[in-house]
């Protein structure tokens, strides 16, 4: 069993807003690493198993559809060489990924990049809630309802997206398709963090956004875990937020680089073609 409140203790106070250096998080991961039991380790190889889903996707748009080069999202367990081992092998592929890339591995180079990132992030958060800690599952079906209500609130403000998708059914969702994003005051109670979401999704700030997705991912992890301190639910706590301050590190690190400007230029070539 894990020691909680060793690990815990010796580990940097994590905060949203406090910049910490790539060391200090590596140190921290690396910390948690050689002290945690195998039951927890299993249970915070969620995260990662996330991250690399998130850089075979990204590796995939950039051989398929073109899209530049992005740096893997650190940490990973599933790094650059394997990921090119893995299109000559894919039985290389963690077996979580097998089956799903077995059914679909034929239609992968004709799906656009929405389509990747939709389809094997629902079948993953589908694998999450059947089989992780309720504190992961439940914080990442939080999140797969936020990107589902962000896409949604998308799709109403731009003319070139395919309307006939539907990412939920209930009547909040229809009202946001319709672009109506004023709030009643039940649904403010009921939902605190729409309005914060929502705020910044209207603004269309790259930045504003962000910061948006990110602050209520952490007050919903904090939410999840009142009450908890040296347990194993304080730890994914933690997990979870040192991913998300790599996260914005990463970010911060590609202001200076043109990866963004390089997407936005493939995404406009997309829209007009029609894809």
């Amino acid at each position: 069993m894990s020691n909680y409140y060793y690990i815990i203790s010796s580990l940097p106070a994590l905060k949203l807003d406090r910049r910490l250096s790539e060391e200090a998080l590596d140190d921290a991961w690396s910390l948690i690493q050689r002290n945690s039991s195998d039951e927890d380790l299993c249970q915070v190889d969620w995260f990662l198993k996330r991250n690399d889903l998130n850089n075979l996707l990204e590796s995939w748009q950039h051989r398929y559809l073109n899209y530049p080069f992005r740096p893997l999202r650190k940490p990973y367990s599933f790094g650059t060489d394997d990921i090119a081992a893995s299109e000559k092998d894919p039985d290389l592929l963690d077996p979580l990924w097998q089956e799903f890339y077995n059914q679909h591995k034929d239609d992968l180079k004709q799906w656009t990049a929405n389509e990747m990132d939709s389809r094997w992030f629902a079948y993953f958060f589908q694998k999450v809630a059947e089989k992780a800690h309720p504190f992961i599952s439940e914080l990442f079906a939080f999140e797969s309802e936020a990107r589902s209500l962000m896409a949604t609130f998308n799709t109403s403000l731009y003319p070139f997206v395919n309307k006939e998708h539907r990412y939920g059914q209930n009547s909040l969702y229809r009202q946001l398709l319709q672009g109506k994003s004023q709030l009643s005051e039940k649904q403010k109670l009921s939902e605190p963090f729409l309005e914060t979401l929502l705020k910044a999704l209207a603004s269309k700030d790259p930045q504003a956004i962000t910061n948006a997705v990110h602050q209520v991912l952490w007050e919903k992890a904090d939410d999840l875990a009142k009450g908890h301190y040296f347990d194993q639910i304080s730890l994914l706590n933690y997990c979870f937020k040192l991913f998300l301050i790599y996260r914005r590190e990463q970010l911060n690190a590609n202001e200076h680089k043109p990866y963004l400007a390089d997407l936005l230029e493939e995404s406009l070539k997309n829209i007009n073609h029609h894809d």
